[in-house]
């Protein structure tokens, strides 16, 4: 008889518990605000507000020293009918066309050359990997000595029979150029991120292909590659962003030479902001990249359902 309970009691019993859990939540909802609100204070102050700043600055003719003119949507109209701004997008275009693809096929081949049973291939990662933690200015400066016409490139090529290449004297080796160093300059941060995706793929799915008799070249396709495709796509996402931004190289080894064959859309943004002094059409500018990179991104994304495997 004492033991049994009423149910008010077992009501009474599980009110409090209630209670006291729905208080738990409310304090750690409140805690998760306050660790999240530098962060987020951050991205507001200088990511956020940047932005529509710039979007609305593309609203004005504004100049540092002449001030500031409502002119609408004058300076967004204007780039439709701009010689260089359509130059600089087609340069751009172009090297996002040829760089990206070349950068995730250089990645992944070292990625899957260090997967193998190399010796010192740690030592060969951190090598690689130097390039993408060095200074791109301090890069490219060197760079322009060594593409010149008497640079040590062509000093190199001249010995076997080469040459001289006019790497910054023609358009087209000179984009050229421009390409094959930011290969060298970034190729090394995918390779890491790939390496971690192939590292992730469970040996055993590997061992079962090959009890199934699967070949290398089958292995590498069938299995390797879908597995490795989440880490793909997000390299390749990566690299198309950061390719519609290039600007330090074309900036100091070619100037945007010769002639404008490789002014890339973010160096005309720089030069007519501030050669130019035109700080309303360059945010008209910048938000016109904006849109080129979400729309890029976006098609990224709805591309990713027909070739990336989260399995």
């Amino acid at each position: 008889m004492a033991v049994s309970s009423s149910p008010l009691t077992a009501g009474s019993t599980r009110g409090p518990r209630k209670a006291g859990r729905q208080r738990t939540i409310g304090t750690g909802s409140w805690q998760g605000w306050l660790f999240v609100a530098p962060g987020l204070l951050g991205l507001i102050l200088f990511v956020i507000t940047p932005l529509i700043g710039s979007l609305v600055l593309g609203l004005f003719n504004y100049s540092l020293i002449g001030g500031a003119t409502f002119t609408g949507f004058h300076n967004f109209v204007a780039l439709v009918h701009d010689p260089l701004f359509l130059n600089s997008l087609v340069v751009t275009t172009i090297f996002v066309a040829v760089y990206t693809p070349l950068n995730i096929l250089l990645s992944l081949s070292m990625a899957l050359w260090l997967k193998t049973r190399l010796a010192g291939k740690a030592g060969l990662r951190v090598l690689f990997l130097i390039p993408a933690l060095s200074p791109m200015v301090a890069n490219a400066a060197v760079f322009r000595l060594i593409l010149q016409q008497n640079g040590a490139l062509n000093g190199a090529l001249r010995t076997i029979g080469i040459g001289p290449i006019p790497w910054l004297s023609s358009g087209s080796w000179a984009l050229t150029a421009i390409i094959l160093v930011s290969l060298w300059q970034s190729f090394g941060y995918n390779m890491i991120v790939l390496s971690a995706g192939l590292d992730s793929i469970s040996p055993d799915v590997i061992e079962a292909a090959k009890l199934d008799g699967a070949g290398s070249f089958r292995r590498l396709f069938s299995v390797t590659l879908p597995l490795l495709s989440p880490s793909v796509f997000f390299a390749t996402v990566l690299t198309v962003i950061g390719s519609w931004q290039v600007f330090v190289q074309a900036y100091i080894i070619t100037g945007g030479g010769p002639g404008q064959s490789t002014t890339t859309i973010v160096m005309y943004l720089y030069e007519t902001a501030f050669t130019y002094d035109q700080l309303g059409y360059a945010s008209a500018i910048a938000a016109a990249l904006f849109v080129i990179i979400a729309l890029t991104t976006l098609v990224q994304v709805w591309g990713q359902k027909k070739w990336v495997h989260y399995d």
